[in-house]
């Protein structure tokens, strides 16, 4: 019975090969007929191989991380949150140039590029960049007026709010420890 069954195997192979080495034929010669100028039609389209369906009662999902955003006064929904991983192995004072800012120290550790940027297509009057995360995490932004730092205004998590320029802002979030990651939000509200 396996002698059989692997004889049908082979034979259903050989004649797989068979079709689709007269299919890549077909398909040379018409390519090189068209660059000729001469056009040639098939007269059965070239089959790719079926993907297998995979199917599942559950929905994909994909979650976007280290996103950039545009947003100006007024935005919606009320509050806005974009996702990521925090820490880095560069201390956050090489890239802040300071020691402290009026929002706080510049400690931790940070990357080398920034997590966000948040463009502001006009002036806010309030504006509310506040962390959530279960580690220690801190944050750098950089832009117009200014460099700001902050490590542990709601807990062990950063948060900076108050007026902002319009203009592009450089957003890091950090972690106390080098080279110690945890996934967070950064929440974006108009409402102190």
């Amino acid at each position: 019975m396996r002698k059989l069954a692997a004889r049908s195997l082979i034979t259903l192979a050989a004649i797989t090969t068979a079709i689709l080495a007269a299919t890549l034929a077909v398909a040379t010669a018409v390519r090189s007929q068209t660059n000729q100028g001469t056009s040639i039609e098939i007269s059965r389209p070239i089959v790719q191989p079926e993907k297998p369906e995979i199917s599942s009662s559950k929905k994909a999902s994909f979650v976007k991380m280290f996103e950039d955003i545009a947003i100006a006064p007024n935005f919606s929904p009320k509050t806005i949150e974009l996702r990521g991983i925090s820490g880095g192995g560069i201390e956050t004072q090489k890239i802040s140039k300071r020691k402290t800012t009026e929002t706080g120290e510049c400690i931790g550790f940070i990357d080398s590029t920034p997590d966000h940027k948040i463009t502001l297509t006009r002036a806010f009057r309030y504006l509310k960049l506040q962390v959530k995360s279960s580690g220690d995490t801190i944050m750098l932004v950089r832009g117009p007026g200014g460099v700001w730092c902050n490590d542990d205004a709601s807990d062990r998590n950063p948060e900076i709010s108050g007026d902002w320029l319009e203009g592009t802002y450089e957003v890091w979030i950090g972690s106390y420890e080098e080279n110690t990651s945890f996934p967070y939000l950064l929440q974006l509200t108009e409402q102190p």
